[in-house]
This record gives C-alpha cells, sequence and structure tokens, in this order.
C-alpha cells in the first residue's frame, strides 16, 4: 500500500490571511455593505457544501 503524504497546514497563518484579505477589502465600507458581503459569502458557502452533500450521497449509493 502507498503511503500518503503529509500535508503540513499551518492553520493561524492561514486564518490571518484570510481575516487581512477581508479587511482589505471591507476597509471603508458601511456597517450594512459589510453585513452584505459575509451573508453573500455564508450563501454561497452554503450552496456548495449542500452541492458537495449531494454529490457524496450520489457517489455511495452507485457503490455495490
Amino acid at each position: 500500500m502507498a503511503e500518503k503524504a503529509k500535508i503540513r497546514i499551518k492553520a493561524v497563518d492561514l486564518v490571518r490571511r484570510i481575516r487581512d484579505e477581508q479587511a482589505r477589502l471591507l476597509t471603508g465600507k458601511s456597517n450594512a455593505e459589510i453585513i452584505a458581503f459575509f451573508r453573500k459569502a455564508g450563501d454561497a458557502a452554503r450552496r456548495e457544501a449542500k452541492k458537495r452533500q449531494s454529490a457524496q450521497r450520489q457517489r455511495h449509493s452507485r457503490q455495490p
């Protein structure tokens, strides 16, 4: 059996980069614009999660 390559994720660095990018994008925006930004991102994340979940169910239902 082939050994899987280990992937090292630096979670703190990743979260900081995401935070800094969001701060850059939202600088100077109103509270309403900031709320709309996060609502849109949340909606997109939920749609993607449902899509992946549906695809996973379909793959598992096809297996004998």
